[in-house]
């Protein structure tokens, strides 16, 4: 019996210890072949390896404000004044620990609900920027560093599942990525285990809004520009816009990493120099 409760308390210790895939969220996601563990693991080694290289000092992080000892009267005793300035020791020294943990702390592993989908959280804001320095890295180098991660995505907002929510959210990637400059696009949807959203009409209306936003957006499903990506993972939707989705192998860093010949070196000489329009010709290889 003793032993019972104690494997319940440890199960509901480890549930409470969990984080869950919410509304709200900026990171990274990728997709594996069910080596989930060591996926994780190397995703980690990448993206710290690289946050270290684009952001040494951590300058990419918000910062909590200093703080700054309030005035004193003369009539203050020598006791309050020291407790002030032990007050200002501890937090200068609660502020040097944070910096010396913040590799650690700028990315954190989520639960999606779905195998082989992993979402991992970050406090940068721009996710899309250290994404795409370890594309245009691997397509320069050919330098296979994960062995289990499959695809990797910049995930710049996540939302509930519903058209409202959906189009609100990617309204202000619209805005910020078709409204001044024309491009030409296409819309990239996956769901998984979700019966309620309708791929249709989610595509028809992120199609219309871009074009409403500025008429010289042009949908293009071969050679597109900017594809806006939509993954919708149970009652959660996460989103994003990336520039040279199938030129960078739908961001397969499996297959960007293969060695190549004939046509192909061709393409990754130009994915080298990091033009963004070089035509795409190939069938592509499905990554899941």
């Amino acid at each position: 019996m003793g032993d019972n409760r104690k494997k319940k308390k440890f199960y509901f210790r480890k549930r409470r210890n969990k984080y869950f895939l919410e509304p709200g969220f900026r990171g990274f996601f990728c997709t594996c072949n069910f080596r989930e563990k060591d996926c994780v693991k190397e995703m980690y080694n990448l993206l710290n390896e690289y946050a270290g290289k684009l952001y040494p000092d951590g300058e990419e992080v918000n910062r909590p404000p200093s703080v700054e000892p309030e005035e004193r009267s003369e009539t203050e005793s020598d006791n309050e004044t020291d407790i002030g300035d032990m007050l200002k020791h501890e937090v200068d020294s609660l502020k040097r620990d944070s910096q010396k943990a913040l590799k650690h702390k700028r990315f954190q592993v989520v639960e999606t609900g779905a195998s082989n989908c992993i979402f991992i959280k970050t406090n940068l804001p721009s996710p899309e920027e250290l994404t795409t320095a370890i594309i245009k890295d691997l397509c320069a180098t050919k330098v296979q560093k994960t062995r289990h991660v499959l695809r990797l995505l910049p995930i710049m907002a996540t939302c509930k599942a519903n058209l409202p929510d959906i189009m609100e959210s990617a309204e202000k990637l619209i805005d910020k990525y078709f409204l001044k400059k024309p491009s030409t696009f296409a819309v990239i949807f996956n769901k998984r285990f979700n019966s309620s959203a309708s791929r249709d009409l989610i595509i028809k209306e992120l199609a219309d809004l871009i074009v409403l936003k500025n008429g010289e957006n042009k949908a293009d499903l071969k050679n597109p520009s900017l594809c806006i990506i939509v993954e919708i993972i149970k009652g959660i939707c996460l989103l994003s816009v990336v520039d040279n989705y199938y030129l960078f192998k739908k961001y397969n860093i499996n297959e960007i990493c293969k060695e190549q010949d004939g046509n192909n070196d061709t393409e990754a000489s130009q994915a080298k120099k990091f033009k963004s329009d070089v035509p795409q010709n190939e069938e592509q290889k499905t990554d899941q």
